[in-house]
């Protein structure tokens, strides 16, 4: 998967934005001798802008949104199936330099989010909903940034470091009796609501003016 951030800063103002895109395929074709087999394919995408406002010189806050969509192909020559989900998730932040010595800073970023998601999947020309997520988490993670001039400095973090908890609903069926409902409940290190498509790393590029 291939992770990029860019973020645009103005001192002055104290407004910053930016964003994340992440981008993941993988085919599935296999060869055995003279003979290739049609695996399943999977195609990711996931756009996640970011919106905030500098506090004061080492605070600030702001909020962000993520919509992602994932294809899946199952080319089995008997039981051909497509597999489509879509997440979405909108949470406010906030980050503060901790430590800055030199050119190098270590950044804390904190926040709240909600999130959810839905799937299809479809066999021949039949389609059927698959089931429903919706959840919120709370998390801490850490940044490195490091500046390669006055105005352009690297962003560095990874979702591995990150330390959170989270509650997600999983729901199936239609409704009524044939509904059924599920909550799961995560906390400790890794734990990210928005791991599904994003990278375990991020890599992000800030500009300031």
């Amino acid at each position: 998967m291939f992770a990029c951030m860019m973020a645009f800063s103005a001192q002055a103002q104290k407004f910053f934005a930016g964003g994340t895109i992440g981008v993941d395929y993988v085919d599935g074709k296999s060869s055995q001798g003279n003979t290739t087999y049609n695996g399943p394919a999977t195609i990711s995408f996931e756009f996640r802008p970011m919106l905030g406002i500098y506090l004061t010189e080492k605070l600030g806050a702001g909020a962000t949104i993520s919509v992602g969509m994932s294809v899946r192909n199952d080319r089995d020559e008997h039981e051909p199936t497509k597999d489509k989900s879509f997440d979405w998730g909108f949470g406010p932040f906030m980050r503060y330099t901790a430590l800055s010595r030199g050119d190098f800073s270590v950044l804390v970023e904190g926040g709240f989010g909600i999130f959810g998601s839905s799937s299809k999947r479809t066999y021949g020309t039949t389609t059927h909903e698959g089931p429903k997520h919706f959840g919120f988490d709370i998390g801490v993670m850490p940044l490195l940034s490091y500046n390669l001039t006055n105005r352009i400095s690297i962003e560095a973090s990874s979702n591995l470091a990150r330390f959170g908890f989270t509650v997600q609903t999983e729901k199936r069926g239609s409704g009524g009796e044939s509904q059924q409902k599920e909550t799961d409940t995560s906390f400790g290190f890794g734990v990210d609501s928005e791991d599904f498509f994003r990278s375990p790393y991020q890599l992000g590029v800030i500009f300031k003016f």
